[in-house]
């Protein structure tokens, strides 16, 4: 007559999958399961049990992370893009400005140049900046897994 094997499937999903978060010990499965404490030892031991476990716990937390990042990256690229359009409003109002003292509307003096001067240097730093943070979000040079230190 030959003997069935036992069947560990459910007590090794259970145990690498563990419950909300939760996870059980192996006492706690052979006292469910209703196996020998040292028979599920061996069997786990055989299996890599605690490295499948280990591996599934630093998955979901790269995973999550990653949901948060991109969470971020997404405000962050509208953020870029309305930066784009407030220096576009800007150099827009400038030229306004200019084309209002050229018709003789408004009087050139040297303090409207020195603050269109100062305005056109900080919305072209705004749009340069906000541009470099979207191209590093669409050619994947910003991700949660570039910084080294967090291994």
């Amino acid at each position: 007559m030959t003997r069935k094997r036992t069947d560990y499937t459910e007590a090794r999903n259970y145990y690498i999958k563990g419950e909300r978060n939760e996870y059980p010990t192996l006492q706690d499965i052979a006292t469910e399961f209703n196996y020998s404490l040292s028979t599920l030892r061996k069997q786990a031991a055989n299996e890599g049990w605690l490295s499948k476990r280990k591996e599934r716990i630093n998955l979901k937390e790269i995973i999550k992370m990653r949901k948060d990042f991109m969470g971020k990256a997404i405000k962050l690229s509208r953020l870029s893009s309305n930066s784009i359009s407030a220096a576009d409003f800007l150099i827009l109002k400038i030229k306004e400005e200019l084309s209002d003292i050229k018709k003789g509307i408004k009087p050139y003096n040297i303090h409207i140049a020195s603050k269109q001067i100062w305005t056109l240097n900080q919305a072209l730093k705004l749009a340069k900046l906000s541009q470099n943070i979207l191209d590093e979000i669409e050619n994947g040079y910003m991700s949660p897994l570039d910084d080294d230190n967090y291994l």
